[in-house]
């Protein structure tokens, strides 16, 4: 019965990547996906690969090929079946092209060769392991989504608690999941539509504040390369706990957020070292409850615009903007002026380029900026 579940889902996101699906098998799809969760995973590499442009790196893929051969042989696999001349080696996005033309079979296909990959790099560690005498393998004990800049997937974990992962996020989660507490971990941003449950509640576990809740809807952005965390509250009420202050409880009520501003300087002490006094600056994090910010023209959130496919910004730096662009659009930005950096801006794009972006912001603030491939250099 599950294999039929999975050929089914296979079935569906072959039509689905080549627009043919209707209404009623996208509803069928989610449906599968949120009684094989795991598969939900599949779909997100499967469409990341459908719309990357064809690429080849034939001396990277021939490499590879050679590597793989010699493993298996080391494993006693008989090889001879397997072409080496350069004119046989077909490269994976190669294959990709060229199953955009094929379909259904052809994304199968693609589908079981990963695994079949997957489960024979898997011999070769335990084959390893064995050798070696390193200490048994263990079953994997907990699963984790990864999200590339420029990229988004939604998740439904094991109780039916819906996630939405921003670009360059990850979010992990144990097997465990459920058992006692519903406990996952965050780094970059996502938003959370939890089912609830008052025997076990819901704990988000981020670099600098644990969140927890019972069932409620939120959004966490917690990016490792940004000064400011922020969760924002839209209906519920969840508890957050500071990690260096974990005796404190900060409680927010709906159209709440509450943003933690890392580093900054907070007061000054007197210190009493070696019996003379000696002023010391200490830096400690800064914590500030504000109201939800809204867009004029629909009422909308700005905060979780992004769930809408929508990048906002109101009155935020050029720095801010700018890592907000690189991850939506999957790009590197280099402000080349420390005064530009604090220009204040604000913006909404939904369909525009990266280029029709920054044209439109050149309305507003005056700099120059070229594109080299994925790299964009901005200046005064």
């Amino acid at each position: 019965m599950e294999n039929a579940a999975i050929e089914r889902i296979w079935e569906l996101i072959s039509r689905k990547l080549s627009n043919e699906a209707t209404e009623v098998e996208l509803q069928e799809l989610q449906a599968l996906l949120h009684q094989q969760p795991h598969e939900a995973y599949s779909l997100e590499i499967m469409e990341d690969l459908w719309k990357a442009p064809p690429q080849e790196n034939k001396q990277y893929s021939e490499y590879r090929f050679k590597q793989l051969i010699q493993r298996m042989q080391v494993l006693g696999i008989d090889t001879s079946g397997f072409e080496m001349e350069e004119n046989h080696l077909i490269t994976a996005e190669q294959e990709i092209n060229s199953s955009r033309k094929k379909g259904f079979f052809t994304i199968k296909k693609i589908a079981i060769s990963l695994c079949l990959i997957g489960t024979l790099i898997s011999g070769v560690f335990l084959y390893e392991n064995e050798v070696s005498k390193i200490s048994p393998v263990s079953v994997e004990k907990s699963s984790e989504i990864t999200t590339s800049n420029g990229s988004k997937t939604t998740i439904t974990l094991p109780d039916g608690t819906k996630v939405w992962v921003n670009a360059g996020s990850k979010l992990t989660y144990e097997n465990s999941y459920g058992n006692k507490l519903r406990e996952v971990s965050l780094s970059g941003e996502a938003f959370f539509d939890v089912v609830h449950n008052a025997e076990k509640p819901f704990v988000i576990h981020t670099s600098k504040m644990d969140i927890r809740v019972l069932g409620t809807a939120f959004n966490v952005r917690c990016y490792p390369d940004e000064k400011k965390i922020e969760t924002s509250l839209i209906r519920g009420s969840i508890e957050v706990t500071l990690k260096d202050r974990p005796k404190e409880k900060i409680y927010l009520k709906p159209n709440e957020k509450l943003t933690l501003t890392a580093d900054v300087v907070t007061t000054t002490v007197l210190k009493n070292l070696r019996k003379s006094k000696h002023e010391v600056e200490v830096t400690e994090p800064l914590v500030a409850i504000s109201h939800l910010t809204y867009q004029p023209a629909d009422s909308s959130v700005v905060e979780t615009s992004w769930v809408e496919n929508k990048l906002v910004f109101r009155s935020e730096t050029f720095e801010e903007v700018a890592l907000k662009m690189e991850k939506w659009y999957g790009v590197s930005i280099n402000i080349q002026n420390e005064n530009l950096k604090q220009e204040h801006l604000t913006g909404s794009f939904e369909s525009e380029t990266v280029d029709q972006a920054l044209s439109a912001l050149q309305f507003t603030t005056n700099f120059r900026y070229t594109i080299n491939k994925n790299i964009i250099t901005i200046t005064k």
